[in-house]
């Protein structure tokens, strides 16, 4: 989860490759097992992460709108010729739980709207903190369910 302290190019060079030969080592023993990647602050790599490793999830941080992360992958998957589907993942800033329950409610409900009808998985960008209020997670993932719901209506 510190991909993002590398550049595009030593990300390229220093973690793309290992993070593709453990996917596919993986997958050629467990092709059913679903596989999760974060590289946390390296949404400059989603297209490669999408195109050139076996993940079936790409988990993103707060730091990049999920609409723009669909439609980037999408359209590296497409112009690489795969049909596949890649589910991502996240990005609520888990330092949005400190705030109080209507703006945990506000913006989860806007990252939720971010991804659209497209399969993702609803997370804080990077996990809880020790002091954060478990209630205000409880108001996360309450909203998590009826914007999703509203969504796939």
């Amino acid at each position: 989860s510190w991909a993002g302290e590398l550049g595009p190019r030593d990300f390229a060079e220093f973690s793309l490759p290992y993070l593709a030969r453990i996917a596919a080592r993986v997958k050629a023993v467990w092709p059913d097992v679903p596989m999760t990647v974060f590289a946390k602050g390296a949404h400059y790599a989603l297209e490669q992460l999408a195109t050139e490793t076996a993940f079936d999830v790409i988990s993103i941080d707060w730091t990049i709108d999920p609409a723009v992360a669909r439609t980037r992958v999408d359209r590296a998957l497409e112009a690489a010729g795969q049909r596949r589907t890649v589910v991502l993942q996240g990005n609520l800033d888990p330092t949005l739980l400190f705030g109080g329950p209507e703006a945990i409610r506000q913006r989860t409900q806007e990252m939720c709207r971010g991804f659209g009808g497209s399969a993702h998985i609803a997370n804080l960008g990077h996990g809880m903190m020790p002091s954060h209020d478990p209630e205000h997670l409880r108001v996360f993932l309450e909203t998590v369910h009826v914007a999703s719901r509203a969504l796939r209506k």
